[in-house]
């Protein structure tokens, strides 16, 4: 039976959406937290809707960047083949945690976050359509050794996105436009995907785990959960697309940067 009383889940899953979409960060890294506080969801419970829920809003943003041909397929499987069995091994060292270290990594996660916008002041981020929209072709780049520090950052971000459901995009973030110096929509583009890839393995590492333990949510309650919350991510991404061409990239990240640091305080007072 269907929970009318979660009908809040669609307008709040609409803004998360827009403010993710026009910032260019993982929805998950939001939702999560929410699901938490909210609805008062386990932490393995919450990373878990929040993976179903952004590889469902990643899906059309890959499709895009799939036709403009965007992807840069030889990183992908250079970095793929550590990011997989990291998020596989994520996902189980979190059964093991104690829930108040999985509380204060995402906690952590967030202060990042917080910090990255409002002290580095970040403008232009993989996944933001003002920023994607820099160049519409794709350069030919010779990896023919991706450094070592890559690697292990990529692992990492497996590790923390199976734990967590974030993590990796952020990680990605860096590696790529820092230390490889690819363009933006290229970037973009390729650390999109294999989110969506490690978000897609994630479900069902998780969907498997929870069904040989029996702990899964009443089949009622997660269905009601997403009935509200995908279609709001659908919608909301939709009009970040077009409020993100109209926004001070500038306000917005100090907005966002002050959005994580009140999530952080959040997810604090459920540790404390």
């Amino acid at each position: 039976m269907i929970d009318l009383s979660l009908w809040y889940l669609f307008p709040l899953s609409v803004l998360i959406s827009t403010v993710a979409m026009m910032s260019g960060i993982g929805g998950a890294a939001m939702f999560s937290p929410v699901f938490m506080l909210l609805l008062g969801l386990d932490p393995i419970s919450a990373f878990a809707i929040g993976l179903f829920v952004e590889l469902f809003g990643f899906t059309s943003g890959l499709i895009g960047y799939w036709k403009r041909k965007l992807i840069d397929f030889t990183l992908v499987r250079k970095i793929i083949i550590v990011t997989i069995p990291s998020v596989v091994g994520g996902i189980i060292i979190a059964l093991f945690l104690p829930l108040i270290i999985l509380k204060l990594t995402l906690a952590v996660l967030l202060l990042y976050l917080s910090i990255s916008f409002l002290i580095q002041k970040k403008k232009c981020n993989p996944k933001h359509p003002a920023c994607t929209q820099e160049l519409n072709h794709i350069e030919k780049y010779d990896y023919t050794r991706v450094p070592t520090s890559i690697i292990a950052s990529s692992f990492l971000g497996g590790l923390l996105f199976g734990a967590i459901s974030s993590g990796l995009g952020e990680l990605n973030e860096y590696n790529f436009l820092k230390k490889l110096k690819l363009p933006i929509p290229i970037a973009s583009g390729t650390s999109v995907f294999l989110v969506a890839i490690s978000a897609f393995v994630g479900i069902l590492i998780h969907a498997t785990v929870s069904f040989v333990s029996g702990s899964t949510l009443p089949f009622s309650e997660m269905i009601t959960i997403l009935l509200f919350v995908l279609p709001g991510v659908v919608l909301g991404a939709q009009v970040g697309v077009l409020l993100s061409q109209k926004v001070n990239l500038e306000h917005m990240g100090r907005f966002i940067g002050g959005l994580f640091l009140v999530l952080f305080v959040m997810v604090l007072v459920t540790v404390f």
